[in-house]
């Protein structure tokens, strides 16, 4: 078995945009684990901070903040060039962008919700893609994060519907351009356990499991232009019998 297929990570580099945040933090640390050097941009070096606490100082020393951002195409691109010069190669792009909302039917939406949940969301991974995906190695990956409500409308959450589903789209856009140069999937979640939300179900994927499940992605050369859906534990361990 070659050394991609087993999770081995020695020598890459992944970014995670969105990496400070709850979800990102599993798939931070998933990646140091593997072996990777790992790349989180944040406008808050404070944050960033918070992260390299948390992260605890081995696998730390492999994690490396960037203060920046990537919410404008012209950011992006300067944050991925910033990345490109410094370590030479951009291997796995983890997109963690974006969050849960709810509050509104769509005949109430205010127009500051309505940017903040779907057009900021939405350019972020435009932006973020644009800049990154160019850059990959020829054995990359880029792994868009999305959430159970792209595929099943919610109600009072509908501009978070919406963005999901045009993230979906992008992503089967992206496929259908590159035809095969780069491996580009997407990660469909459903309620996630992290730090800031302990409780849940038995059969909810945790935050670090949500990044096992990236890296087994990046992992897998054979596992390309998907939607895979892992809203329970049953559909982590079917992603993990494919790297076996």
């Amino acid at each position: 078995m070659d050394n991609a297929r087993t999770g081995s990570m020695a020598g890459r580099v992944a970014v995670v945009p969105g990496g400070t945040g709850s979800v990102g933090e599993g798939i931070v640390r998933a990646f140091l684990s593997a072996g990777a050097d790992v790349v989180v941009p944040s406008r808050s070096q404070a944050k960033l901070d918070e992260l390299s606490e948390l992260i605890g100082p081995e696998l730390a020393e492999r994690l490396h903040g960037v203060t920046g951002a990537y919410g404008t195409f012209a950011e992006a691109e300067q944050l991925a060039e910033t990345v490109k010069e410094r370590f030479g190669r951009i291997d796995h792009v983890v997109p963690a962008v974006g969050g849960w909302w709810m509050g509104q039917t769509l005949w109430q939406t205010s127009e500051d919700a309505w940017q903040r949940f779907f057009l900021d969301v939405t350019t972020a991974h435009t932006a973020v893609a644009r800049a990154f995906v160019p850059r990959l190695e020829a054995e990359g990956s880029y792994s868009m994060i999305s959430g159970f409500s792209a595929q099943k409308p919610y109600a009072g959450a509908g501009i978070v519907s919406m963005s999901g589903a045009a993230l979906l789209m992008m992503r089967e856009v992206l496929s259908a351009e590159l035809q095969g140069q780069r491996r580009v999937n997407d990660l469909i979640l459903g309620p996630v356990i992290t730090r800031t939300r302990p409780g849940g179900q038995p059969d909810w994927l945790t935050a670090d499991q949500v990044g096992e499940a990236a890296v087994l992605v990046a992992a897998n050369p054979a596992v390309a232009d998907e939607h895979l859906v892992l809203d329970t534990v049953a559909n982590l361990d079917r992603l993990r019998k494919r790297n076996q």
